[in-house]
């Protein structure tokens, strides 16, 4: 049975695994952001996903679902979970960057949008650090998800 919930410091060492395994940037723990986990009693942590906080949007950033789980509808769950959550803390803007698999986040309501604008809505985000130091803003596609 697959368990969604929200992460705490003991999941971060299964959490940058997974990132890992799956060659997605490391998480920066130390930024103030949310993460949620899917659980498997055998198998442990299947899946995340994380949210960074900028001053009114929120940066969605390391959905993944690992290859035996997918198509069992985790990372939508995950996704609506994370979405839930921005709504209730009064946050209706999600972005995202995707440069494949923007057809995902389009059936969860983002469209696209300028990366310019990202960068401005989630201004001191980990994330966008992360990517500027990795040099792939110039090449990255950004997703908004508006309430």
């Amino acid at each position: 049975m697959i368990i969604i919930r929200t992460a705490t410091s003991h999941d971060e060492p299964a959490i940058a695994q997974l990132l890992a395994d799956y060659h997605m940037v490391p998480p920066d723990f130390s930024y103030p952001a949310f993460w949620w986990v899917a659980t498997d009693a055998h198998s442990g942590v299947v899946a995340t996903i994380g949210a960074e906080r900028a001053s009114h949007a929120w940066l969605l950033r390391s959905a993944v679902v690992t290859t035996a789980y997918r198509g069992q509808g985790i990372g939508k769950k995950l996704t609506n979970t994370l979405i839930n959550h921005a709504l209730e803390q009064s946050i209706s803007k999600i972005y995202c960057f995707s440069t494949d698999a923007g057809a995902y986040w389009q059936s969860h309501r983002f469209y696209e949008v300028p990366v310019p604008q990202l960068l401005t809505d989630c201004a001191g985000c980990a994330q966008i650090d992360q990517f500027a130091q990795l040099g792939w803003l110039p090449t990255e596609v950004a997703w908004c998800y508006t309430h």
